[in-house]
């Protein structure tokens, strides 16, 4: 959610999953998978479609997308605004994400936000149960040493949602096109605009 990174990983899983003879498109992933960890995806197409797709799928994937990222991944817009106005606040803030740690550390090195996060990445993929389920965001919270009702997610996605609301915390939906906002985002209360945050949060950074 702080980088560009769901349409170029969802386009790596479609391009490699077509060579395994299965039609699905970007679009097709980020509607059936958008969120959830990779084993969650490769279990659910060796599922759905009668493969054995393991650790060497999982790698080759890895491999791609770490190319692309440094092909072409960005930050969101107005995400290094809204950490300025945070980090001038005061407000401790970390990455919890499905993602994989050197994934995390890949994306947001290549964006230039790896120095806000040091030490504050955690990933689902170190948890018995990604999202949706809580246990990354509870985790998350008690190494930072703060409560769960006094936590804020912002995300972009149902699953992460989920995991939030079962956490306790409050959520935020980042869409990135109102235009085509999906349904299940609208109980996260939806912004577009990362700029929108700190009001959203009742946050002045001058006080």
């Amino acid at each position: 959610m702080l980088v560009d990174s769901e349409a170029i990983g969802d386009r790596v899983i479609a391009e490699l999953l077509t060579r395994q003879g299965v039609a699905l498109n970007a679009g097709d992933i980020s509607a059936r998978y958008m969120g959830l960890t990779m084993h969650a995806v490769v279990d659910d197409v060796n599922l759905r479609y009668g493969l054995s797709l393991g650790d060497a799928w999982l790698e080759e994937v890895r491999v791609a997308t770490e190319a692309a990222f440094h092909a072409g991944l960005e930050a969101m817009p107005h995400v290094e605004e809204l950490i300025a106005a945070l980090e001038e606040a005061r407000v401790p803030i970390c990455v919890g994400s499905n993602g994989s740690a050197s994934k995390m550390n890949i994306s947001l090195g290549i964006t230039g936000l790896l120095p806000h996060f040091e030490g504050r990445l955690f990933s689902g993929q170190d948890m018995q149960r990604g999202k949706p389920f809580p246990d990354l965001f509870l985790h998350a919270a008690k190494v930072m040493g703060v409560a769960p009702e006094d936590c804020v997610v912002i995300e972009d996605s149902a699953a992460g949602l989920k995991a939030a609301q079962a956490a306790g915390m409050k959520a935020l939906a980042y869409v990135a096109n109102p235009a085509h906002q999906p349904a299940e985002l609208s109980a996260g209360h939806p912004f577009c605009d990362m700029r929108l945050v700190p009001e959203l949060l009742g946050i002045n950074p001058a006080d």
